[in-house]
């Protein structure tokens, strides 16, 4: 039984990873609000989901096999380290879509967002950037760079959830730029995926050394750069130029 569930995972994970990747970018380029939007952007939505839950299912599965060998942090730190790495991009990406959804629903009334479980996932994304970062200066593993690198997405994340849901908007079509931002950062956390392990599964390229670091990296900061300057594009459109940017920034891999 367990082996047929190793066996299916993965590749259940790749194939909606890349309808996914396909999907996420019709909506970018189509008319928004239109139907075509509207339906590839469920597609992205479901896709990320099935993506998000598989890869959540595979970090967990991985550690309690290693802690039921009895392996540790302390014996493998740099394995343990990277499970727990991808485990903390699936949740806040997985936060950030829910957030991105949630305000697009709500946009009428944004305070109905504000439940309890959704303030707790704020904080958890929260949570989660801070125990990797606990665990990256405790066991110093080698990838301990790209830990803390990328661990400020948590943060602002769940900064940025925990803002709007007190009602620290800027804008009425905050909603949007909430959107906006939530759903880019989540084409971001695709595309990383696509570059750190699609592209090396695929043409069999592997970037070394301190070079390997770029595919975690660059997607994001392409991303955020890609968010700020929508946003603004928006807030020029509906007279808001003067505003500050209002969009999360986020990013990660599923």
């Amino acid at each position: 039984m367990m082996q047929w569930f190793e066996a299916a995972l993965g590749p259940a994970h790749a194939a909606f990873g890349f309808l996914g990747l396909a999907a996420f970018w019709v909506p970018v380029l189509s008319k928004k609000g239109g139907a075509r939007h509207v339906w590839f952007g469920r597609v992205f939505l479901y896709s990320a989901y099935v993506v998000l839950a598989s890869a959540g299912v595979a970090v967990i599965y991985r550690l309690g096999k290693l802690l039921a060998a009895g392996s540790g942090p302390s014996l493998e730190p740099t394995l343990f380290a990277f499970l727990l790495f991808l485990g903390y991009l699936a949740l806040t990406t997985f936060v950030t879509v829910r957030h991105a959804i949630g305000v697009l629903r709500t946009k009428r009334d944004p305070d109905a967002l504000a439940t309890p479980f959704n303030v707790a996932m704020g904080r958890l994304a929260i949570a989660a950037s801070l125990l990797l970062i606990t665990y990256a200066l405790y066991f110093r593993p080698p990838i301990m760079v790209l830990l803390l690198a990328l661990s400020p997405i948590g943060l602002g994340t769940g900064y940025g959830i925990l803002r709007y849901l007190r009602g620290a908007r800027r804008s009425a079509r905050q909603w949007l730029y909430e959107h906006l931002g939530g759903m880019l950062g989540a084409g971001i956390a695709f595309h990383t995926a696509f570059a750190v392990f699609g592209v090396s599964q695929l043409f069999s390229f592997r970037l070394d050394g301190w070079v390997g670091i770029l595919p975690w990296i660059l997607p994001g900061v392409v991303g955020t750069v890609a968010i700020v300057i929508w946003t603004r594009h928006y807030q020029r459109k509906f007279g808001e130029s003067g505003a500050k940017r209002g969009a999360q920034s986020v990013g990660a891999p599923g």
